[in-house]
């Protein structure tokens, strides 16, 4: 019996060592690249009618560089986070976020378009995908030259290395810029009433309360993904959402609030009326195209154009000491 625990033993050490060398192996062979991405903005006359449609909220985990670097002035209490690491939102990512949604994002009322690592950065084996430092960029020219053109403005710039996963493991890229429209609109681009007489009617909308737990979610100017995966070939997957302010004539019914004429400078809306109000447009840009490394990428829209490169780099080592305190002084991402 004791010879068979012995063999049992063996059995489970040597199993566990294939098992270790096996994921060291995949490590080794996963493909390294770094990506840089610009984002503008179209401010011209465009003969496309938008839909006013309500944007479907993400909830695909994603890698998020952003968030870290612009709430890092932030204090935990009015972050209302008790420290969560990346390790916590890699094992723990439902406790974080509630922790997130509660924050107060205030100070986040308007993302720059620059985001990047305060000092040059590597990517290390078993780290995850590293946000780079500006520096590090190649883009400056090609923002330049965009810059000028006429009815033109920058949304976002960032530089990252990640390793390249089919599409059934990759881990989409969280984007997200500009101004957070939560304290004009609500999610689904109707407008937020601050004097409402709705209530002297006795009147109760029940989605409209809905939406209004949801306005200190923010709302932002852009917002979206991009998943970017080895397939044999290299793809890049885009689900962007930009925001635009603008009008929608609508037909009011017993769940809108009413004006009263002294509100509306002596002309009721009754029942049945069709009134202009401000709405916030909600312009999808999805597309999904086979791309080669090195090359730089063009992706356009109306009112929105995507610049991507997508560059080979070396083999990420493992981490030392060394770097390991380097690293430790960075934002983390979040997942």
């Amino acid at each position: 019996m004791l010879r068979l625990s012995k063999n049992k033993l063996s059995a489970a050490l040597a199993v566990s060592l294939l098992s270790s060398l096996s994921v060291s192996a995949n490590a080794a062979e996963e493909r390294w690249f770094e990506v840089e991405v610009y984002l503008f903005e179209r401010d011209a006359p465009s003969v496309e009618q938008w839909p006013a449609k309500v944007a479907q909220a993400r909830t695909r985990k994603t890698v998020d560089f952003i968030t870290p670097m612009v709430s890092t002035d932030l204090t935990a209490v009015s972050m209302g986070l008790n420290g969560c690491t990346s390790s916590d939102w890699a094992t723990d990512s439902v406790n974080c976020n509630e922790q997130l949604s509660k924050a107060n994002h205030k100070a986040l009322a308007d993302v720059p378009m620059q985001i990047a690592a305060p000092q040059p950065a590597v990517a290390h084996l078993g780290d995850g995908a590293v946000l780079l430092a500006e520096s590090q960029s190649q883009f400056k020219d090609i923002i330049a030259t965009i810059s000028r053109e006429k009815g033109t403005s920058s949304l976002l710039h960032m530089t990252w290395q990640q390793s390249m996963l089919p599409r059934s493991q990759a881990i989409p890229v969280k984007l997200y810029s500009g101004h957070d429209y939560s304290e004009q609109y609500e999610f689904n681009g109707q407008p937020i009433e601050v004097n409402t007489s709705a209530s002297e009617f006795g009147n109760f909308d029940f989605m409209q309360s809905q939406f209004s737990n949801d306005t200190k979610t923010p709302i932002w100017k852009l917002d979206g993904t991009v998943n970017i995966y080895l397939q044999h070939y290299l793809f890049i997957e885009t689900n962007f959402t930009l925001r635009e302010e603008g009008s929608k004539t609508i037909t009011l019914t017993q769940n809108e609030p009413l004006m009263s004429a002294r509100e509306e400078g002596g002309v009721d809306e009754t029942v049945g009326q069709e009134v202009t109000k401000p709405y916030l447009y909600a312009i999808e840009m999805q597309q999904n195209r086979r791309v080669r490394s090195d090359e730089v990428h063009y992706f356009d829209h109306p009112k929105m154009g995507m610049i991507i490169q997508i560059r080979k780099m070396e083999h990420p080592s493992a981490m030392t000491d060394k770097s390991t305190d380097e690293i430790a002084t960075l934002p983390q991402a979040t997942y």
